[in-house]
């Protein structure tokens, strides 16, 4: 079944539809064609991402365990203090006092227990991990939490260097990204190649393995090619 223009207008936005129409000139049949290319090409991105979401999570998931157990053992810190998601040492920003110039770490740690609180689901450490954002494991691999990057580091055991941007700057550009699928957003407008790139890239650095097992499983290359 078809909509009228009319109908997609109401429906998705004028606004929006305009900057399909525009990009077709005027071509009302090859801007709908664009919008849904655009949307199965976002769906297709979100697969892959969702899996290399997961798999970076749990990766650095790890690394913060041993570090927090490295602690315990070296005697910086007491047996009691079992889960780094608490910040025992306020070093992801549960002391912070007033407004940061970064969001702090333990504000979206903060946001993923209260997420498991109000679905009324066990608050293990495993069910909070679940809940974070995308965006909690960009800032712990970021400048502004170089302090943990030589424990880090060893959560990419495939990355050619130890060079902190060698890990940081793809992911900042597959979180931004990212939020521009979330918002059901154009992304044909951007170096859509370059993100696909940076994330099988990233998947390499955690497992190569793992990049052939998204890549065979990604529709994302094939679309590029039927772009309208």
């Amino acid at each position: 079944m078809e909509l009228s223009w009319q109908q997609l207008q109401r429906h998705l936005g004028q606004a929006r539809l305009e900057q399909y129409l525009v990009h077709c000139q005027g071509d009302q049949y090859r801007a709908v064609a664009l919008y849904r290319w655009n949307a199965q090409l976002a769906a297709a991105f979100w697969l892959d991402l969702g899996h290399l979401e997961v798999a970076l999570r749990n990766a650095i998931d790890a690394a913060m365990v041993a570090r927090l157990h490295h602690r315990i053992k070296r005697g910086d810190l007491g047996n009691e203090h079992d889960d780094w998601l608490d910040d025992p040492q306020g070093q992801l920003g549960r002391d912070a006092r007033g407004p940061g110039r970064h969001r702090q770490p333990y504000v979206d740690i903060a946001s993923a227990k209260k997420r498991v609180q109000g679905n009324q689901k066990p608050g293990t450490h495993d069910q909070v991990i679940s809940e974070t954002s995308f965006g909690l494991w960009h800032q712990l691999v970021s400048r502004s939490h170089m302090f943990l990057w030589p424990d880090l580091a060893g959560a990419f055991a495939y990355a050619p260097d130890r060079d902190q941007r060698t890990i940081a700057s793809p992911i900042a550009r597959l979180r931004t990204f990212r939020n521009r699928i979330a918002h059901h957003h154009r992304i044909w407008v951007h170096d859509v190649y370059s993100r696909h790139t940076d994330l099988i890239t990233i998947a390499q650095y955690l497992d190569p393995a793992l990049a052939e097992w998204i890549t065979a499983d990604s529709d994302v290359l094939k679309l590029l090619q039927e772009q309208p």
